[in-house]
């Protein structure tokens, strides 16, 4: 029994530290197995000059309703020790204004970009934990001054957030691993 008991720790240690977060990536890779899993998905990665691992083109992000993708770039940063600590897409705007040209301003593409994803990432981690009141901007009221909206999840060993600003437009979502001695 003693055996059993001890493999069972051994087994929840071992996913506790390998937790799978964006693409089935795990927290706690070093940027080769990182590279290699990516390369695996058909997404390219370069190494930045910070260390960080950055795509080096759009990867394209379906949701579900959607007939078209979001192109998204990606970028993974790794702790000093080296292991995958948090995880950031990017939207590119630029890509999206030739994807969905009906959405002819970027407050347009940012609030639908959002509304998609937060739909999506609400289907997979539940109601939000925390949603800042700027996220409930009237759409048209957008492009009148500076808005910034964060809307947070938690997800197992995880924070999950998105996070957009209306000057200068972007929209990331991040996955970030929590701290497991907290």
């Amino acid at each position: 029994m003693k055996i059993v008991t001890a493999l069972l720790a051994l087994a929840l240690a071992t996913s506790a530290c390998a937790q799978t977060t964006w693409k089935n990536l795990h927290f706690g890779q070093n940027p080769d197995q990182v590279r290699a899993a990516l390369a695996a998905q058909g997404i390219p990665v370069a190494t930045s000059q910070e260390g960080s691992l950055q795509s080096t083109s759009d990867y394209q992000l379906l949701l579900p309703g959607l007939r078209r993708s979001l192109p998204v770039r990606a970028d993974f940063r790794f702790t000093d020790a080296g292991g995958l600590m948090d995880v950031t897409l990017y939207l590119d705007l630029a890509a999206m204004r030739e994807n969905y040209t009906e959405l002819r301003t970027d407050e347009s593409l940012l609030n639908f970009a959002s509304d998609k994803l937060t739909r999506a990432l609400t289907d997979i981690y539940a109601a939000p934990v925390s949603t800042t009141s700027e996220c409930d901007t009237d759409p048209a009221a957008l492009a009148a001054k500076p808005i910034g909206c964060t809307i947070d999840w938690h997800g197992t060993g995880q924070s999950i957030s998105i996070d957009w600003l209306t000057r200068p437009s972007h929209l990331y979502i991040r996955y970030q691993m929590l701290a497991p001695d907290l």
